[in-house]
């Protein structure tokens, strides 16, 4: 499917955001195409795996990911090979006295997906990961933050 990349600024320091997306728990607040997620251990680190289900473009799927970075405040990488090939990059920096937070997906189809991806999955995925960054935004901004 190639690259889809959204960005967002959030008006939170970057350790709070980065702790917030670290924590698999918190993804289906935020992400409208995850069910359900957890970490097979706490605190996350390299190795630690994600399992979560989700859904997307009508299927429902399980996928457990591999956590291939994490450093604190920056960057935290995770790698799904099932259904298929997921690579997740966020990268945090501070910015105007908040965060400035990337999220870059690399996902690669097998079968009748793989030729449809770059004309009508790409698309969808972009508007759907940016819908979902604008409400972990909201969260966060939140005068309460009660949600979180």
């Amino acid at each position: 499917m190639g690259r889809v990349q959204n960005s967002i600024h959030i008006a939170r320091p970057v350790a709070e955001v980065f702790a917030y997306v670290a924590d698999p728990a918190n993804s289906p607040k935020w992400n409208s195409t995850v069910l359900a997620s957890s970490a097979s251990k706490t605190p996350v680190d390299v190795g630690t795996t994600i399992r979560s289900r989700v859904r997307f473009l009508g299927r429902t799927s399980d996928l457990d990911a591999t956590v291939r970075e994490f450093q604190p405040n920056a960057r935290f990488v995770t790698e799904s090979l099932k259904p298929y090939r997921y690579l997740l990059i966020w990268t945090f920096s501070r910015e105007n006295g908040g965060t400035r937070v990337v999220r870059a997906g690399d996902i690669d189809f097998r079968g009748p997906l793989k030729f449809l991806s770059p004309i009508l999955i790409r698309p969808i995925a972009r508007k759907t990961d940016q819908a979902s960054l604008e409400r972990m935004k909201a969260l966060l901004e939140a005068p309460t933050r009660a949600t979180r």
